[in-house]
């Protein structure tokens, strides 16, 4: 990645001259509001009409948005604080506090924090971090319900898991097979979306520093 502070220089020139801490706080409070509205607008849209997978397309479009805003703003916990920002517009779009859809952010945005600070910003890391995110979206729901009906609900999942088996006539084999394409589909989503945060991230900033030259030839 380039330098950060031509970087910075460039996007200060959309943030009203400002520089630093402040330029950074426009630009996270700009990228969270983008995520809180695609939350409340495409998520209900997603929830409304049932679509398959509506989930993992809702975290991958998340993933665009606060991937591209941590490129820009290169500081740590600069995605919590974006989905601290997309969080609340969450709680204000509903209408009362919900923990669920509240703390899904907050979790979503501490993971993506953890991935970048642990493999750096470049497309390779933005790929496996989208990856590694909508992975967890698989194993979240069970997380979840575990903490709030206990572990008697696994029980209860293998118990279902085994039922739909034998009704099918799958073995263990099948089970597994279709737990790592549906496992695959995802990552390659993640992966997608990670890869399309960080050329989207490039193409901006190349037009910024486009913009950046025009204006000195013209000054």
């Amino acid at each position: 990645m380039k330098s950060s502070e031509p970087q910075e220089d460039l996007v200060a020139s959309l943030t009203g001259g400002q520089h630093g801490y402040a330029r950074d706080t426009v630009v996270m409070a700009v990228f969270g509001a983008l995520w809180g509205l695609m939350e409340v607008t495409v998520g209900v849209t997603l929830k409304g009409l049932r679509i398959p997978m509506g989930g993992a397309m809702l975290t991958s479009l998340s993933a665009v948005i606060f991937l591209t805003g941590r490129y820009f703003v290169p500081r740590r916990g600069s995605i919590l604080i974006m989905g601290a920002v997309a969080a609340v517009l969450k709680i204000f779009s509903i209408g009362t506090v919900i923990a669920g859809p509240f703390l899904a952010i907050l979790i979503e945005a501490l993971l993506g924090e953890a991935l970048v600070l642990l493999f750096g910003i470049h497309r390779l890391s933005y790929m496996l971090t989208g990856s590694l995110l909508l992975l967890y979206t698989i194993v979240h729901p069970f997380i979840s319900q575990g903490i709030v009906f206990g572990t008697n609900i696994y029980r209860i999942y293998l118990e279902t898991f085994t039922r739909i088996a034998e009704i099918l006539h799958l073995n263990t084999e099948h089970l597994l097979i279709i737990v790592a394409i549906y496992a695959g589909i995802h990552a390659l989503m993640g992966a997608l979306a990670g890869w399309v945060a960080f050329s989207l991230s490039r193409s901006v900033e190349n037009e910024l520093h486009r913009l950046h030259h025009t204006e000195g030839a013209h000054s």
